[in-house]
């Protein structure tokens, strides 16, 4: 898609933002063709519907893994009152921007549950990886849960460690070793929507609940399917909290 970056600096330029069908209406691939309706509604779909499950797996992952670790849970409720105070508006795109820990929280639950756990992709052209021959034409299953859990990039990977993905412990850390959205031209259409939308509703839950988890790690077992789930589902237990 060639003309939405340019489109984009104009956009810019004027201090205006497209929106979303705007941005789609204008884009052009690299011969100039643009979107047919079609296409258009595909992507569409995809960033409006097609994560729903997705995003709804991913708030239950940190909402259980933040019911198992109390002092983690602590952090984010004490950003969530310095952010908030007593107050009970709702969250703003400012209040997205200040809540970093939070956001620190999602991404490690997305790396040790990232809701699509493999997707396949077409090789396009010969390559070679630590020196064997991957030819082109050829069907490729990228694990991100298995990538996420390489101890060069993450020490300890079976521990819930949010401060990971602190910026300055994020320094000289390989881009695809953390893949939850894919990766390159073909990555998630919504993943920036999809952070946004846990980051409103684990906030007013968090706001408003304290979490308990009421089953051990162990006894999740996770399938490997679509979307990544437990067997036997997340048993949680909220309390709610007085203000």
């Amino acid at each position: 898609m060639s003309n939405a970056e340019s489109d984009s600096e104009a956009d810019q330029a004027t201090g205006k933002r497209r929106a979303f069908l705007d941005m789609l209406l204008k884009t052009t691939d690299e011969d100039g063709n643009s979107l047919n309706h079609k296409d258009i509604q595909e992507e569409v779909d995809t960033f409006m519907f097609e994560g729903h499950d997705t995003t709804a797996a991913s708030m239950n992952w940190t909402l259980y893994l933040l019911g198992s670790h109390p002092e983690e849970q602590r952090k984010v409720q004490q950003e969530l009152q310095e952010v908030f105070g007593s107050s009970d508006r709702p969250v703003g795109a400012d209040d997205l921007r200040r809540l970093r820990y939070l956001e620190c929280v999602i991404k490690e639950s997305l790396r040790l549950f990232p809701a699509v756990p493999l997707f396949a992709r077409r090789i396009c052209e010969d390559c070679h990886i630590n020196g064997f021959k991957v030819p082109k034409g050829i069907n490729a299953i990228i694990i991100p849960y298995a990538l996420h859990r390489d101890p060069r990039y993450f020490p300890d990977p079976e521990e819930f460690r949010p401060e990971r993905f602190l910026p300055d412990n994020s320094i000289g850390r390989h881009p695809f070793a953390f893949i939850p959205f894919s990766a390159g031209l073909r990555n998630c259409i919504g993943q920036r929507f999809a952070l946004m939308e846990e980051k409103v509703v684990l906030a007013w839950v968090l706001r408003n609940f304290s979490v308990e988890a009421c089953q051990k790690r162990e006894d999740l077992r996770p399938l490997g399917e679509l979307i990544l789930r437990p067997e036997n589902g997340i048993w949680i237990k909220l309390e709610k909290k007085t203000h």
